[in-house]
């Protein structure tokens, strides 16, 4: 009777532990990788998507759960026991990986390497299973045993999810900014990823839409306060993608991507702005533009203060290599457009 009380109790405890990553490794892991992957599979069917991407906890329930019930089958083919019960939830886990591998093509996006790894893993652990469960066992310390037996398999099998489902943190970054996006929460999308090192040109995209649409006067302005505070990809990429806007702010910042300053100084008309963006006088600064400086004096001397700054810690290293100088003045100037004009090149 005592043993039937244990083999029970480690069934639930494989049941409540594996129910909980399952649920939150839909809801909180994959939520927006879900959703891009709805959008993909009803299409043609905008109810459908709209109630799944506001519904996104049902969705992760009924998900959770069907992998949960693939542990049914798991039971009755692998027939695993006592310490190793936690292996026939290997269906399960297989089961969420598979489905959470859209790469924002592919619904099933995992590589070549990935299917052998997987495939090689997979007859690997049932293989040792086997032949541990073929071992005969003492009766010593056996419920400490058998509880650690399968919180080990099961941190195992939440690890082949990991490996077969897509954590790609960009892919996953630029899926949130376009849900945010989506939503108009432009300062959010904007908070993601603000201090990451690694971009691409979808993401750069998307960052810059997102200032276009913040409010300012002149309406897309507050572009020139928000370009340079992050890591650009390629900004030729952006600076093109920027000038098919049919936008005036769109088109100035594209003129410093490009550090063509000539062509921005000609095209932005200051009599537009009550302040200038701080990027905008940065560039004006750099070209010491009289009229700027007539227009808007106090801001172009601060500005100015802070160029001639930058222009000495350069200095001070002219006779260093160049990336020892974009590194040795990246903590202090990077988030301005002098660092950007002087290194991006």
């Amino acid at each position: 009777m005592e043993k039937k009380s244990c083999d029970k109790c480690i069934r639930w405890i494989c049941a409540i532990l594996f129910s909980a990553f399952a649920f939150c490794w839909l809801f909180f892991f994959q939520r927006d990788l879900l959703t891009a992957l709805n959008r993909d599979l009803f299409s043609g069917n905008a109810g459908m998507v709209s109630w799944m991407s506001h519904h996104h906890y049902v969705t992760s329930v009924i998900l959770a759960s069907v992998a949960l019930l693939l542990a049914i089958p798991g039971r009755l083919f692998l027939r695993f026991r006592k310490g190793l019960y936690a292996c026939n939830y290997l269906i399960s886990a297989a089961f969420l990986g598979f489905i959470t591998g859209y790469d924002g093509e592919s619904f099933f996006g995992q590589t070549y390497v990935q299917w052998i790894v997987v495939s090689a893993f997979i007859i690997v652990l049932f293989l040792v299973c086997k032949i541990v469960e073929s071992v005969p066992k003492s009766n010593y310390n056996d419920r400490p045993r058998t509880l650690a037996g399968n919180l080990l398999l099961l941190s195992l099998l939440f690890c082949l999810t990991g490996y077969i489902g897509n954590t790609e943190e960009n892919l996953h970054r630029r899926l949130s900014m376009e849900r945010l996006y989506l939503e108009g929460d432009y300062e959010h999308l904007l908070d993601l990823g603000r201090y990451e090192e690694e971009s691409e040109p979808a993401i750069d995209l998307l960052r810059a839409k997102a200032m276009l649409n913040l409010p300012s006067n002149p309406g897309g302005s507050g572009i020139g306060d928000r370009l340079f505070g992050y890591s650009i990809c390629s900004p030729t990429v952006l600076a093109d993608s920027l000038k098919n806007m049919n936008n005036t702010q769109a088109y100035l910042s594209a003129c410093l991507l490009i550090h063509d300053i000539e062509s921005f100084r000609d095209s932005i008309r200051l009599e537009d702005y009550e302040t200038l963006p701080k990027y905008y006088m940065q560039a004006l600064v750099i070209d010491n533009d009289s009229i700027a400086q007539v227009r808007f004096p106090q801001q172009f001397a601060d500005e100015k203060k802070t160029y001639d700054s930058f222009c000495e810690a350069l200095g001070s290293q002219e006779f260093q290599p160049r990336q020892y100088q974009a590194n040795a003045t990246f903590i202090k100037f990077h988030e301005s457009y002098y660092w950007f004009y002087t290194f991006s090149r």
